[in-house]
This record gives structure tokens, sequence and C-alpha cells, in this order.
């Protein structure tokens, strides 16, 4: 019993003192944010289109009941959606 403990003891000394060891690295170099530019083509016949979102409400559910008068859902918020999600063509704005 007592090798181990002193094994495990030994182990977990090595294992604390690798740790500390490995946290006092040197931080790695940091490169600063780089740029990425493209260029916008307008091909002719291609339509552009944009994602407009959902349109959703949250609606506080009253409990339900069954028949015989035992709660067999209890009151929660819903998501009820409004308006589908739809794919609109792109207005590029005048200038």
């Amino acid at each position: 019993m007592r090798t181990y403990s002193a094994i495990a003891l030994r182990v977990s000394v090595a294992m604390i003192g690798i740790g500390g060891l490995s946290a006092c690295s040197r931080p790695e170099p940091v490169s600063p944010p780089s740029v990425v530019e493209y260029q916008v083509r307008n091909v002719p016949g291609v339509v552009e289109y944009t994602w407009e979102e959902p349109m959703v409400d949250m609606v506080e559910v009253p409990p339900g009941l069954d028949p015989e008068g035992v709660y067999y859902r209890p009151a929660h918020s819903e998501v009820v959606e409004i308006r589908q999600g739809r794919w609109q063509y792109y207005r590029k704005p005048s200038r």
C-alpha cells in the first residue's frame, strides 16, 4: 500500500511540475490581421438575391386540459411564425 501511494505522489508531483513548466513558456507572436480585397463582378443575366428573415412572435400558451380535467401540458412559451422567410431581389442602393 505504501509503495502505491508513494508512486502516486511522485507521479502527481511530476505532472504538476511539467504543467507548471509548460505554462511558463513564451507566448506565440500574433500576426496583424490581414485585409482581403476582392472585386465584385456583375455578370449580365445573373440576378442577386438576399434572404429576408422570417417574422416570428413569442406566445404564452396556457396549460391544457384533457376531457377528464387532468393537466397534460404545462404552461409554456411558443414561437409562432407570422411570415415565412423568403428570398428577395437585391436592390442596389442608389448613390
